[in-house]
């Protein structure tokens, strides 16, 4: 049975202001959309670089654009919508645009894209690595936004996180009340 790991520490959420420095530094346009999708919906590095254009769908009526992610530890992880006017949603639209339906959005490996992330947190940040973030650390944040802000359960967060095994879920629960009490009421 697999043992799951949930940190110790508090994770802080990481706001659109904290990221807005890593967007605009971003010389690559694909990098600034890895970093926005990963703010945005939390999803797993690795099940980013699957992307292609069909996993978008926009509805320009609506002006909304919903992401269908795969989790590549298990099914579908959710289908996180976002309006246009949320933070980084247009920098996503307009790096869309260059693709047809059938193509990856990311070509390069996960190690480039961690590499890229580690260069602007240099230039951000610089030496202090207990400030920098990681597509992990966006994951995290964007985890504990849904349990804080939004108030999921444990259910809801592992059906949002792609954990498919029940062996998380019997992790999470006992713990809900020990780890996680006042986050999910």
């Amino acid at each position: 049975m697999p043992k799951y790991y949930i940190p110790k520490h508090e994770f802080r959420i990481i706001t659109s202001e904290e990221i807005k420095p890593y967007i605009e530094k971003a010389e690559k346009e694909e990098v600034k959309a890895i970093i926005a999708l990963a703010w945005l919906t939390g999803a797993r590095i690795s099940d980013l670089l699957k992307l292609k254009r069909e996993n978008f769908l926009v509805d320009e009526e609506r002006k909304m654009l919903t992401v269908v992610i795969h989790a590549s530890k298990g099914g579908s992880v959710g289908f996180p919508t976002f309006s246009f006017e949320d933070p980084f949603v247009p920098i996503i639209l307009q790096y869309l645009q260059k693709f047809d339906r059938g193509q990856k959005l990311f070509r390069k490996t996960k190690r480039w894209y961690q590499q890229e992330l580690f260069k602007l947190n240099m230039q951000i940040k610089g030496n202090n690595q207990n400030e920098w973030i990681t597509f992990h650390y966006l994951r995290h944040s964007r985890i504990t936004y849904i349990a804080r802000v939004l108030k999921a359960t444990p259910e809801e967060i592992k059906s949002f996180t792609g954990h498919r095994s029940s062996a998380y879920e019997e992790y999470v629960a006992p713990r809900r009340v020990e780890r996680f009490a006042g986050k999910f009421q």
